[in-house]
């Protein structure tokens, strides 16, 4: 199944009081798959579960994951976007309706927030470290 950075109790908490959306736990381990996309170099500790074992690196992780989350429930995925009869544009892939370019839309793949999350926790680019 993957891992997941963040419960959907922990989204509730990020969200301060703002509804949780549907289908949280599914979203919650897309997110998780899309941060870990983002890592593809990263280097840290973790536990036999495949977890971050540092404290901070378990909290940008989770941050990350609850802003992906958001940007997915927000934006939903190719798929959605295709059913929805959208346009759009993810780098050299175009997804549309046939109508041209005409309404088309860019949205980033993944939440520029959660990027930078993951960037000022030293995660991205990934660094080789000693020990």
């Amino acid at each position: 199944m993957g891992r997941v950075y963040a419960t959907k109790e922990q989204l509730e908490v990020y969200l301060e009081g703002e509804p949780v959306p549907d289908g949280a736990a599914r979203l919650l381990r897309s997110a998780s798959r899309d941060v870990d996309d983002m890592l593809l170099t990263a280097v840290y500790a973790v536990d036999a579960a495949g977890m971050p074992t540092d404290p901070g690196v378990a909290e940008a992780l989770r941050e990350a994951t609850c802003l992906q989350a958001m940007h997915r429930d927000e934006h939903g995925d190719e798929i959605q976007m295709m059913q929805a009869g959208e346009a759009a544009s993810l780098g050299p892939l175009s997804l549309g309706t046939g109508a041209g370019n005409a309404g088309s839309v860019s949205i980033p793949r993944w939440n520029p927030e959660a990027f930078r999350v993951l960037r000022l926790a030293g995660l991205i680019p990934g660094t080789v470290r000693d020990g």
